[in-house]
């Protein structure tokens, strides 16, 4: 079906074109030249077949064509110069669309310029205005091609986003367990693995000032898990975390630890909170596997990216049978998430080593180009409202019928009543207030004499602009119920400037017609104005109802594909959002049949004093939190070269404790 497409219009140009030349012509041409002109037809058809596959080879085979037309197509008395290709000619207008379509804007940009020296080469001997008006014509073709490769691109990015949120709904419970185990272990495991710590410590020792110490330290902490169990069991929203190392450092100094900090620089929130999670767990490990060592923590990021180090000197003993296995694996996915990597092994000089890596977010690429497609395209209209006023200055100027200051004037009017469509999208009420106003330039500069009254007809056709203003208003303006105050007043005000020009005017017209009307007084001059504005109100209402009848309709169909957008991706979200809240309750259905209960008897034992019932019941605790792990994640497959040598358990002495 797609080769198909490629030939439908190259077919239908080439056929166009045969059809266009007169069989007079034909029969009286000279067969060489007729055959190089069908030769020509089609090489540039065959060339624009390639436009979709090879773009930029498509314009240099029709515009290579179209060039050796030039002189081998037949002209007659039925042709003006180079007009014997003109149906063809649309081809390389399609080419270089396409290129703008599918290249890039550098090789865009180079396509131009190669177009712009061939028509030089062509061109600039006889007629050189024509190569500016190539330059404005190959600017607006390249400009609509990259607008429509950017509604291209914005289509296919909200494909994407819903492809996304179905991806993020078909993996939502997926993704919630995985946030709640990596939750579940990284704050109540922590808090268990500490009560277990201490209390191991204190019963070692036997001394009564660490019993009590442990004990009330079960206490606070086993109240802080149950705080954060409940939290979960709820299904209330998951508290931020703070993300500063020193005062996580400080938890883990009252714990026994010797930690020291370095920070180097701030990363992004998002990252910052993944690496507090991973010095969390790292730093819990060094408190399982070396309680008391020293341990060193450096945090750095720059442009390069995030780098967290946990380094212990692995100078004492660890507590065994603390270790879910699971925390190398979590402090992985985080980093994952960022595109970062862990690792984790033993240090040649002794201890353990934990180094996170993140890569920097990149910044969004803006390019700085001073010249995008829209304002080409906004130029462009501009140039185009201006293309009878524009011709009727210069038939002036050529005729000699004005003087060069009143000629000047007369242009100025009419570009000030255009300029205001390069705004026309970011300010479409300015815009249009600009224009309304404007148009009373030509009134004001007869009303004063400093244009001469017969040359009226001049802004007759400046209502280009007043069409352009019109459907911007309608198509862009904020307050879209109330745009119809602009379509009223560009008609009301370019329907009674009309009425004030051919009032002024009217003298004029009378004396080109061979005669001096009698001068009208001040009532029947109002009288003739407002019925020449009444009549020019209604004739005017059509073309200017009509371009904001189209800018509402272009609004109301950009408004319902963007809510069809939108609202696909809101109800993809909305399912998978209730996903997760399906597998937050089954989980808290399960902390609440299993964890709670055995990290309430923790603080239970501590209030009573009771410093083996609560070193059992933290590590009940801590096997229910394994065993919930468990049924939450299922284990995932490391490679063996990926798995790092473990810590060898020591037996524990009363100098490491």
């Amino acid at each position: 079906m797609g080769r198909w497409k490629s030939w439908v219009l190259p077919a239908l140009l080439v056929g166009a074109q045969l059809a266009y030349w007169p069989v007079p012509v034909l029969g009286r041409a000279d067969p060489t030249r007729l055959a190089a002109a069908v030769a020509v037809v089609a090489v540039v058809g065959g060339g624009l077949v390639l436009r979709r596959r090879r773009p930029v080879v498509a314009v240099a085979i029709v515009s290579g064509g179209l060039a050796l037309g030039t002189w081998a197509t037949p002209q007659q008395e039925y042709f003006f110069p180079g007009d014997a290709l003109l149906v063809l000619s649309i081809a390389e207008s399609v080419a270089l669309f396409h290129v703008a379509l599918r290249c890039s804007r550098r090789a865009t940009t180079l396509v131009v310029a190669g177009l712009l020296v061939l028509q030089a080469a062509l061109v600039f001997d006889d007629e050189p205005l024509d190569l500016l008006v190539s330059v404005a014509f190959y600017a607006l073709v390249a400009a609509g091609g990259r607008v429509r490769r950017r509604w291209l691109d914005d289509r296919d990015a909200a494909a994407h986003r819903l492809e996304q949120a179905e991806q993020a709904r078909r993996d939502a419970a997926a993704a919630e367990q995985r946030r709640l185990a990596r939750e579940l272990h990284d704050v109540s495991a922590h808090h268990l693995t500490s009560i277990v710590v201490n209390a191991s410590a204190a019963q070692f020792i036997g001394k009564p000032e660490l019993r009590a110490e442990a004990l009330d330290f079960a206490a606070r902490t086993g109240r802080e898990t149950l705080a954060a169990l409940h939290q979960l069991v709820d299904v209330l929203p998951r508290a931020q975390e703070p993300t500063n190392l020193a005062d996580l450092a400080d938890d883990f100094r009252q714990l026994g630890q010797i930690v020291h900090v370095e920070v180097t620089g701030d990363p992004p929130p998002e990252q910052a909170e993944a690496l507090h999670g991973i010095a969390r767990e790292a730093l819990t490990n060094t408190l399982r596997y070396a309680p008391g060592a020293t341990v060193r923590v450096s945090r750095t990021y720059d442009r390069t990216g995030a780098t967290l180090t946990v380094e212990d000197d692995g100078a004492t003993a660890p507590v065994e049978g603390l270790g879910s296995g699971r925390g190398l694996t979590g402090m992985r996915e985080r980093a994952a998430a960022f595109g970062g990597t862990v690792t984790a092994g033993p240090r040649t000089e002794g201890g353990w080593s934990v180094r996170a890596v993140l890569p920097a977010v990149a910044a969004p690429v803006r390019l700085r180009v001073w010249l995008r497609s829209q304002v080409v395209l906004d130029a462009g209209l501009a140039l185009l409202t201006l293309l009878l006023p524009l011709s009727g200055v210069a038939l002036m100027i050529e005729e000699g019928s004005v003087p060069p200051a009143a000629a000047t004037l007369l242009l100025l009017a009419v570009l000030a009543h255009a300029a205001p469509l390069l705004w026309r999208r970011k300010r479409p009420w300015t815009t249009t207030i600009a224009v309304a106003l404007t148009a009373w330039l030509g009134p004001l500069l007869m009303a004063v004499g400093l244009a001469p009254p017969e040359e009226a007809w001049l802004f007759v056709f400046n209502f280009g602009a007043d069409i352009a203003a019109a459907y911007a208003v309608a198509a862009y303006a904020t307050r879209p119920k109330l745009t119809w105050i602009g379509l009223v007043a560009l008609v009301f005000s370019s329907a009674l400037s009309f009425a004030v020009l051919l009032a002024l005017s009217d003298g004029a017209g009378g004396e080109a017609y061979g005669g001096t009307p009698p001068p009208l007084t001040p009532a029947e001059t109002v009288t003739l104005v407002l019925f020449t504005a009444v009549c020019a109100w209604f004739t005017l209402a059509v073309p200017f109802g009509a371009g904001w009848l189209a800018g509402w309709d272009a609004r109301r169909r950009r408004q319902r594909r963007l809510r069809n957008e939108e609202g696909a991706v809101a109800v993809v979200s909305a399912d998978a959002e209730q996903r997760a809240r399906d597998e937050r309750a089954r989980v808290a259905a399960g902390l609440q049949t299993s964890v709670l209960s055995a990290a309430g008897r923790v603080t239970q034992a501590a209030e009573r004093d009771d410093l083996d019932g609560v070193l059992d019941a933290a590590r009940a605790a801590l096997a229910a939190m394994r065993g919930l792990l468990d049924n939450l994640r299922p284990a995932q497959q490391i490679p063996a070269q990926q798995i790092p040598e473990q810590r060898t358990p020591e037996v524990p002495s009363s100098e490491s404790v």
